[in-house]
């Protein structure tokens, strides 16, 4: 029912004067991974098929939006000098899909994109545990998981047939992985994990699935012209009012000046988990902006670090897509807020 609105309303002109009355906003779009495999069947929210990124792109080049580079936009923003209906591409994390088909994408349109790198699982070059975990026991398997085969010590037992099942073998697996001191060790459960399930695990790491770019491969995202700024080093959410924030932007600048140049100056919180308090660790360590990924266009009067974004995923059809775009549901928003205040 929703999109068929949507469709009323662009026919009827509402998307065209919503970017009229919303040009001088900024849209930060925010992105997550391009699958290798089927990953945006599993988790369509962070992961995006090749084909529906470049459609993405083809709208925002037929619809005339003007991309700009982040720090452009986010000065033009607070100077008041935004081109009408002024874009931003970013995209979170680092994934290694990212780099397979993104960043082609985007360099063969030639267009400007800030890719925000958490840098832990670059430089370890494993599989990141708690997504690869969730997608292999995202579906029924007709075994009996006994965790003394994975864990020493531990006796239980986990029917992989039953969603209770697998998610007791989830919740048994995420508290040792908690417990396990290297990204080593927990690639090793996983391959244990794997083998028990009958799959090649040498296969799937071949394949690079939910692995992040390498460093090289970082190194090279940047020569093509992409952007690379901060996200934390271990993608760990700070705690509100807390120096963690101070350690994780340090670390994540240290890594990143070992694979291109900066400067590193823009900042994504993890899981857009964000606090006033956090403001003043940011301004001390040399932030000039900071995204979430609360819904919604940025302001002039927008505090810089707590821009929002146009979050898009594989579950976010054409049509909704361009009434975030549009700025449509912007306004939607401003009515509701006006209406409960």
């Amino acid at each position: 029912m929703k999109r068929v609105i949507f469709r009323i309303a662009k026919a009827l002109g509402l998307f065209a004067l919503a970017r009229r009355l919303t040009r001088r906003q900024l849209r930060i779009l925010g992105y997550h991974g391009a699958s290798i495999r089927d990953e945006h069947d599993f988790s369509p929210g962070t992961f995006m098929s090749a084909g529906t990124f470049e459609g993405r792109l083809d709208l925002l080049e037929a619809g005339g939006y003007p991309i700009l580079p982040l720090d452009e936009a986010v000065t033009r923003l607070r100077d008041g000098t935004l081109p009408p209906a002024a874009t931003v591409i970013t995209i979170d994390d680092g994934w290694c899909g990212t780099y397979r088909h993104m960043v082609p994408a985007l360099k063969t349109r030639a267009l400007p994109a800030t890719l925000y790198v958490s840098t832990y699982y670059v430089e370890k070059d494993t599989q990141v545990f708690n997504m690869y975990l969730r997608y292999l026991l995202s579906r029924p398997w007709d075994v009996t998981l006994d965790m003394s085969s994975l864990i020493a010590g531990k006796g239980d037992r986990h029917d992989l047939r039953t969603a209770s099942g697998r998610q007791a073998a989830r919740t048994a697996l995420l508290e040792q992985e908690s417990v396990l001191d290297s990204a080593e060790a927990r690639q090793d459960l996983l391959r244990k994990l794997s083998g028990t399930l009958g799959l090649d695990w040498q296969e799937a790491e071949q394949e690079r699935l939910f692995t992040f770019m390498t460093p090289a491969e970082v190194t090279a995202t940047a020569k093509e012209g992409i952007d690379i700024q901060l996200h934390t080093h271990r993608h760990i959410v700070p705690k509100i009012g807390s120096e963690d924030i101070t350690r994780e932007i340090t670390d994540n600048r240290a890594s990143l000046e070992n694979m291109t140049n900066g400067p590193f100056d823009h900042f994504c919180y993890p899981s857009g988990v964000h606090d006033q308090s956090h403001f003043s660790y940011l301004e001390a360590v040399g932030i000039k902006s900071a995204v979430t990924t609360d819904a919604g266009l940025a302001y002039a009067s927008t505090h810089p670090y707590a821009l929002p974004r146009v979050l898009d995923s594989e579950a976010l059809s054409p049509i909704e897509f361009e009434a975030e775009l549009s700025g449509f549901l912007e306004l939607l928003r401003r009515i509701r807020r006006k209406a409960h205040t």
